[in-house]
């Protein structure tokens, strides 16, 4: 096994199982004042339009708190879109091209937040938590739900080099 040697700007600063475990009560505590969630393993199954199951009553809740919610993906806009209307019309940045800073200031700038208030909800180190600790954003990583079915290969390479980077920081529980 080769060496791990990424920079720490894919370690997320706070972990969970899933999107619905994160309260308002984390959100405060985190310094948020609004929250991004990517789509794909975080919302939905990977290219699926269903959601999983309890996240219209999360964002429901989250917004009902006060908090601003956003989706943050790399999919196309016909896409988020429809799962934007499915979460009761929520705005979206799509083909935001993460982990690339200017969506992820776009969606801070959307909601009216500075980006070092904005929590990003995402299941992969390499787009969301990098993207969100290269703005200065909460950088917050659930687990996936299953592997990814499109493009199996890439992302099966892609989810061992996450395995053996959390491992490696101590964190292979998290995986």
């Amino acid at each position: 096994m080769s060496e791990v040697n990424y920079g720490d700007d894919l370690l997320p600063k706070y972990f969970f199982d899933r999107l619905t475990d994160i309260t308002p009560r984390d959100l405060k505590e985190m310094g948020a004042l609004a929250v991004a969630i990517d789509i794909d393993n975080t919302i939905a199954d990977d290219g699926a339009f269903h959601l999983f199951h309890g996240v219209r009553a999360w964002v429901k809740q989250i917004r009902e708190a006060g908090y601003g919610v956003i989706i943050l993906t790399n999919t196309f806009p016909l896409r988020a879109k429809f799962i934007a209307h499915l979460l009761g019309g929520i705005p979206y940045v799509a083909k935001a091209e993460k982990p690339k800073a200017k969506g992820f200031l776009k969606a801070a700038a959307m909601l009216g937040v500075p980006v070092e208030n904005l929590a990003m909800v995402g299941d992969q180190l390499f787009t969301d938590i990098k993207g969100a600790n290269n703005v200065g954003a909460i950088p917050v990583r659930i687990k996936y739900n299953k592997p990814e079915v499109l493009l199996y290969f890439h992302y099966k390479k892609l989810r061992d080099k996450e395995k053996n980077y959390l491992t490696a920081k101590g964190y292979g529980d998290k995986t």
